[in-house]
């Protein structure tokens, strides 16, 4: 009889207590004064997240618009929604669910308030924490912490390591282009693995100074004595399983025995990767004890920088080793995916779209004149002119940004914010989130075309003449766009130190790509050139977020890509 009792209690307690929790948060939201919405349970909830694309069928059909909150109650879903949301409620709402009180908002002003007032909106830490797999870093730490962790981190991003990041991209990229050309008429469909292969050696080598060739691509490197996988093989592993590797306890493999192979290999590939990065670093520092100068990649720069710092300042303003290691492991974490996802999502647009791959390559080619050779591409000269490169990188984070979203949080303060004509005070422990999809597709600050990808969105032609004959390549401006307005990579002090690296990849490599070569898609049985397009769009659409937004069924387009001549129809 006491189970029984038991049995029926539990469900009534935990009713009774998620109803409290419930109407807590709405009392809450009410006194912020901003459009209310309801949901059952919040986003992040456990069970939602792992159940939820076999649930959302059977809550879309409940009765009476019950199951309304799938619209926005999911991790990403401003990339699907876009700004319609907030067309509808305003430039900032409220979603209310059991215990949690979100505030959702897509207006400039505010956002720029938000990400410059950096002590009253910090991240939310237990959001941030599993990033700390292999050590504190920059994006895990707030207040003091990160001030002495941004003095050290931030420098190695310098014009030093941008020429490396160029040099480096443009070898990978050759390689890739060779790789890809000799697939013919097949056409390859590997764009989202091989873009994310490239992405990895390119922080690989300006990040380690370890340098692989793209051809290598399914070879598994040796690993050396006393490791299971090589450095290398041990990053791309954990990489390609970020989720797994957050969740996983770090004691995991002294419980080997309980555990699939799948799991077990993930263990091993963090164990390896963090004694890889200790040999670096101790390699590294043995060489500035020698006053070796080194290379001018991220590892070594970090170290000395550390190492200055702690003679200058004293032992504790340095970095730890294990603070060394975590951040160049974030800075992995967050150059690898968010790269080769602007790559991939951009060279299926301009598949999609022939004519644009012609404005693209009529500034590449006339930026690069007769350079033959990629060794003779000088970062200085010929980075800063290829504006329609870094247009197209732009345009595309605007409409598929790898992180539709920026969350923060107020701290134990409530916090003043003014959004569009009115004062509102944000209550103490508040979730705020920066909507960037609906930041970047708001047609009060695109224009009507803002669902629209245009690249040449972002220039305006240079001269002043008014002159017709001499708009174009050479004769352009880009456009800054409004504060707040267009945020990738944050904005405000904790925006990202990497941003100048991943433009110099980018540019780089889609330079490579289309300096004498185009690219077009493998046309289905019945289709025709609107047909292709509309299937490639689709295709990008159907994209979901996992830790950054990523495609479902990239390999459901192939591409066929060959030398601009004879042979190209």
């Amino acid at each position: 009889m006491s189970w029984l009792v038991f049995l029926i209690t539990l469900p009534l307690v935990w009713a009774l207590w998620t109803g409290y929790t419930f109407l807590v948060s709405y009392n809450l939201a009410r006194q912020i004064g901003l459009p209310i919405v309801f949901a059952p349970w919040s986003s992040i909830n456990a069970a939602w997240i792992i159940f939820r694309d076999q649930l959302i069928p059977f809550v879309r059909a409940l009765p009476w618009g019950l199951g309304r909150f799938v619209r926005y109650n999911y991790i990403g879903w401003g990339f699907q929604d876009k700004y319609h949301m907030h067309q509808e409620l305003g430039g900032a709402f409220v979603v209310v669910s059991p215990g949690r009180v979100e505030i959702h908002v897509a207006d400039a002003k505010a956002v720029e308030s938000i990400m410059y007032r950096r002590k009253d909106f910090p991240k939310p830490a237990d959001l941030y924490k599993p990033f700390e797999i292999l050590g504190p870093n920059l994006v895990t730490v707030e207040g003091e912490e990160w001030q002495r962790h941004k003095k050290i981190t931030v420098p190695p991003f310098n014009e030093r390591n941008s020429k490396l990041v160029w040099k480096e991209s443009l070898r990978q990229a050759q390689d890739m282009l060779s790789w890809w050309t000799g697939h013919g008429k097949t056409g390859v469909s590997t764009i989202v693995d091989d873009t994310m292969k490239l992405a990895l050696h390119v922080i690989t080598c300006a990040g380690f100074g370890k340098s692989y060739s793209f051809l290598s691509r399914d070879e598994l490197e040796s690993p050396g004595s006393g490791f299971t996988l090589s450095y290398r093989d041990a990053m791309e592993l954990i990489l390609r399983n970020l989720r797994a590797a957050f969740v996983l306890p770090r004691n995991i493999l002294s419980i080997s025995y309980l555990l699939p192979q799948k799991v077990l290999k993930i263990g091993h590939a963090i164990q390896d990767l963090n004694k890889h990065l200790a040999e670096m670093l101790e390699t590294e520092k043995s060489l500035i004890s020698k006053r070796d100068s080194g290379a001018p990649n991220l590892l070594s720069t970090l170290i000395r920088n550390s190492e200055e710092t702690r003679r200058a300042e004293g032992r504790g303003q340095g970095l730890s080793d294990r603070e060394i290691v975590g951040n160049i492991f974030v800075f992995s974490v967050a150059g690898h995916e968010t790269t080769a996802n602007a790559l991939t999502y951009s060279i299926l647009l301009l598949a999609a779209n022939p004519k644009l791959q012609e404005w693209l390559s009529e500034e590449i080619n006339q930026v690069l004149g007769d350079r033959q050779y990629i060794e003779t591409w000088e970062y200085e000269k010929i980075f800063p002119q290829l504006k329609r490169c870094l247009a197209l990188m732009f345009e595309t984070l605007r409409l598929y940004g790898s992180v539709p979203f920026i969350p923060k949080s107020t701290t134990s303060q409530a916090q003043p914010l003014t959004i569009g004509k009115h004062h509102y005070i944000i209550p103490p422990h508040t979730h705020v989130i920066c909507n960037a999809a609906a930041l970047h597709t708001l047609p009060h600050y695109w224009g009507a075309d803002s669902m629209v990808w245009r690249p040449s969105r972002w220039l305006v032609s240079s001269d002043t003449t008014g002159s017709a004959s001499r708009t174009g390549p050479g004769n352009e401006a880009f456009i800054e766009p409004p504060k707040g307005t267009f945020v990738p990579w944050s904005d405000g002090a904790r925006g990202c130190p990497g941003k100048k690296f991943a433009q110099v990849e980018f540019v780089a490599v889609m330079s490579r790509l289309f300096r004498h070569h185009r690219v077009r898609p493998v046309m289905l049985d019945g289709e025709d050139g609107e047909a292709v397009k509309e299937r490639i769009l689709s295709t990008l659409e159907d994209s979901m977020v996992k830790i950054t937004l990523r495609l479902q069924n990239p390999e459901s387009v192939s591409l066929i890509w060959a030398k601009v001549g004879p042979m190209w129809p």
